[in-house]
C-alpha cells in the first residue's frame, strides 16, 4: 500500500506545518491526506493578512477571534476533502485522515489537531551553571531544550479509535489553542507512526532525540535521508505498530 502520511511546510511568509495521516481503512486516504496538506498552506498564504493581526501584534487576541479562524481552518479541510471526493466519485470516508496544523507569528502560535499524532514545542530554559549565588551575576546562564506537547491524547470515544477530518466531525471535537512564541525554538508535527518512540503514551515524555534533530536542522545539519535511517532501524521499529511514519520540523536560532 502506499504511504498514508502526508506533511508539508513553510517559511515564508510566515512558518507553518502541517501533517495528515489518513485513515488505513480509507482505500484513498493517501490521496486525502496529501490533498489536506497542500490545501492548509494554501489556504495559510490566502490568510496572511488575517494570522498577521492574531499572530504577530502585541496585543493577544479574544477567545472569540481565535474560536473564528479554528472554524475556518476545520470548515476549509471539511470542504476540501468533500470537493475531493465528489472528483473522484468517492464518499468522503475514503479519503479521511487526522490533520495537525502550527501556524507561527511573532508573539504567538495558533495549533489544531484532530485525530492522533503529536504536536511538540521545544523552548529554550536558561539554567544557570554557577554554584554560588554570587558566581550567578558573572556567568551565561546555559540554555537547555525543555520539550512539551499540545493537546490531549488524539483518540476517539473508544479504545484503538480516533477522530478523522470527515463529513462526521463536530467542530467540538477540534482541539485548537493559542500559545506563546517567547523562547520558543521549535516545533515538531508527528504522526502517530513517528511518536511511538518519540513520545509517552501519555504525552508525559518527549524523547531528547527531537532536540538533536531541531538542532541539525538549525545548523543546516539536517537531511531527509537521516530521518528516514533512524525511523526505520532496527531499534526504531522493535515493538511499534508498523505504521507509516512522517515528521515535520521547523527550527529558529536560539536566542
Amino acid at each position: 500500500m502506499p504511504c498514508q502520511d502526508a506533511a508539508g511546510g513553510v517559511t515564508t511568509p510566515r512558518p507553518a506545518l502541517v501533517l495528515a495521516d489518513g485513515a488505513g481503512s480509507s482505500p484513498a486516504s493517501d490521496l486525502g491526506a496529501r490533498t489536506l496538506v497542500s490545501a492548509m498552506l494554501r489556504l495559510a498564504d490566502t490568510l496572511e493578512p488575517q494570522l498577521a493581526w492574531l499572530l504577530d501584534g502585541r496585543e493577544a487576541p479574544t477567545a472569540d477571534a481565535v474560536e473564528q479562524l479554528a472554524r475556518l481552518l476545520v470548515r476549509h479541510a471539511k470542504g476540501t476533502l468533500h470537493d475531493r471526493a465528489a472528483e473522484q466519485c468517492r464518499a468522503v470516508r475514503d479519503l479521511r485522515c487526522t490533520l495537525l496544523l502550527a501556524l507561527v507569528g511573532r508573539e504567538r502560535l495558533l495549533w489544531l489537531k484532530v485525530g492522533d499524532g503529536e504536536l511538540v514545542l521545544e523552548h529554550a530554559v536558561s539554567v544557570s551553571a554557577a554554584q554560588e549565588p554570587q558566581d550567578a551575576m558573572d556567568e551565561e546562564p546555559e540554555l537547555m531544550p525543555r520539550l512539551c506537547t499540545l493537546g490531549e491524547r488524539g483518540k476517539g470515544e473508544f479504545a484503538n479509535q480516533t477522530l478523522f477530518v470527515d463529513e462526521r466531525l463536530a467542530f467540538e471535537q477540534v482541539q485548537y489553542g493559542i500559545e506563546t512564541t517567547t523562547a520558543l525554538t521549535g516545533i515538531a508535527l508527528m504522526s502517530d507512526g513517528a511518536a511511538e518512540k518519540l513520545v509517552a503514551f501519555d504525552g508525559g515524555q518527549v524523547s531528547g532525540q527531537l532536540s538533536h534533530w531541531l538542532d541539525d536542522l538549525r545548523r543546516g545539519k539536517l537531511r531527509q535521508r537521516d530521518l528516514i535511517r533512524r525511523f526505520y532501524s532496527e531499534n526504531f521499529c522493535r515493538g511499534t505498530s508498523g505504521d507509516d511514519r512522517s515528521i515535520a520540523l521547523v527550527a529558529r536560532d536560539l536566542p
